[in-house]
């Protein structure tokens, strides 16, 4: 029994979670990237950091990989809940990731893709509630 539970957790963590976001890393779990921070902001990490890092604090995470504001914009609502991290790393397939407290990819953006066809404008809406 303690077998099959174990499996039937492992795979979940594998799982679509029905986002309706196509994106090869969504409902995984968020790859531990080496990060080289755009806006260092001393409360939050150092200049280089890696994204398993970021999660420590328990917090959704909307990490911009290319520097969009209208991807930092999206956020803006959720800054007391989502903490907005603007960084570089060889990732190459996509522009930001918004990321649960579980290290859960929710959407991701893809490289070039417009922001307002994707679910990354309503995400934040859809797994953290509305904005305060």
């Amino acid at each position: 029994m303690r077998r099959r539970t174990g499996l039937a957790i492992a795979g979940a963590a594998a799982l679509a979670w029905g986002v309706g976001d196509d994106h090869r890393l969504v409902g995984t779990l968020c790859p531990d990237m080496k990060l080289t921070l755009e806006r260092p902001d001393p409360a939050v990490a150092t200049a280089m950091t890696r994204s398993a890092d970021l999660l420590r604090e328990g917090r959704e995470l909307l990490l911009d990989l290319v520097d969009r504001a209208e991807v930092r914009d999206a956020a803006a609502a959720w800054t007391g809940r989502v903490n907005t991290v603007t960084a570089r790393t060889d990732l190459v397939d996509v522009d930001a990731l918004l990321i649960r407290p579980d290290g859960c990819v929710a959407p991701a953006l893809p490289t070039g893709q417009d922001l307002d066809a994707t679910t990354l404008v309503r995400a934040p809406g859809t797994w953290f509630g509305q904005p305060a």
